[in-house]
């Protein structure tokens, strides 16, 4: 088959042209240490690593997430555990007041150390984290949880929000514990406070009744509180555990994106030189053969 001067000038153009063409990728490549410089290099495995690089954007936010609400429920934790040892003083001192061997003098001086530990209480509800937020005041982080008006009632003023935190696919955690859900209607703090000035200004028959009742709100309380603590512990506990899941998920996927998209160095230089060779080539023969004569006249 007759070949035209033409078509071997096209021809030898176009393996010049993609010699240098593949030379030039390779050593962008190289330079910048990335297989993939654009989506034509490797269509498929550009949408890969875009996958993968969602991936791994998608679990770095679950990390930042687990870390907040660990830092919440462990501030919480923190104040409930305060609590708890003010209701166990409390707890002790009712039980003693429930006994009538007591007199006036007695009960006028627990009274007074209740109306100590009572504040502490109210002060650990009302605690800020770091930011200034209230803790225990749902979604209205800004609003003091619990607060009295002016007859000394106190009454809760955030609301029932538990936030849900995404810390996998598909998977949603409690991120903080909710004022309404440990001291319902704040009915605690106002039989506490009743019952403190009851015992400052005890009756002739004693306080045995009140305190008995005293008591079992004191237990009920205690129960709230515990079992806040509890649930804390259960979420931090699967937030740990999920944390290391994430990481192994997190490495492997950096892994497998960098096998997609970084070059190896070794196989890289190879093809480059064979480039860098048959432009060469192409180009000796090129220029050896459109000098003869015969390529000149056909």
């Amino acid at each position: 088959m007759r070949i035209s001067s033409s078509q071997f000038h096209d021809s030898t153009i176009r393996n010049i042209q993609d010699s240098s063409a593949k030379y030039s990728q390779l050593s962008v490549q190289m330079a910048t240490n990335k297989r993939i410089t654009r989506p034509s290099d490797d269509p498929l495995g550009s949408v890969l690593v875009l996958r993968l690089n969602s991936e791994l954007t998608s679990l770095a936010q679950y990390g930042q997430n687990m870390e907040l609400v660990t830092y919440t429920l462990r501030q919480q934790e923190t104040q409930l555990s305060s609590i708890n040892n003010l209701l166990f003083s409390l707890q002790e001192l009712t039980t003693a007041a429930a006994d009538a061997s007591y007199g006036e003098a007695e009960l006028k001086a627990m009274g007074n150390e209740m109306a100590v530990l009572m504040p502490g209480i109210v002060d650990l509800l009302n605690a800020k984290d770091g930011n200034g937020n209230y803790l225990f005041a749902g979604s209205e982080i800004d609003k003091q949880p619990f607060i009295t008006d002016l007859a000394g009632t106190y009454s809760y003023q955030g609301d029932a929000l538990v936030r849900k935190v995404s810390v996998a696919e598909n998977t949603l955690v409690d991120a903080n514990i909710v004022g309404s859900d440990l001291v319902p209607g704040a009915t605690f703090l106002n039989d506490l406070k009743d019952y403190v000035a009851l015992l400052q200004a005890p009756p002739a028959a004693g306080v045995g009744t009140e305190s008995r009742d005293m008591m079992v709100k004191l237990t009920e309380m205690l129960a709230n509180t515990t079992s806040a603590i509890t649930k804390i512990g259960g979420i931090v506990s699967s937030l740990e555990a999920l944390e290391f899941t994430n990481s192994d998920i997190s490495l492997f996927t950096e892994n497998l994106r960098n096998d997609l998209s970084v070059v190896h160095y070794p196989s890289a230089y190879i093809e480059m030189n064979n480039a860098l060779a048959a432009y060469e080539s192409t180009l000796k023969v090129y220029s050896s053969v459109s000098q003869l004569s015969l390529f000149r006249q056909l």
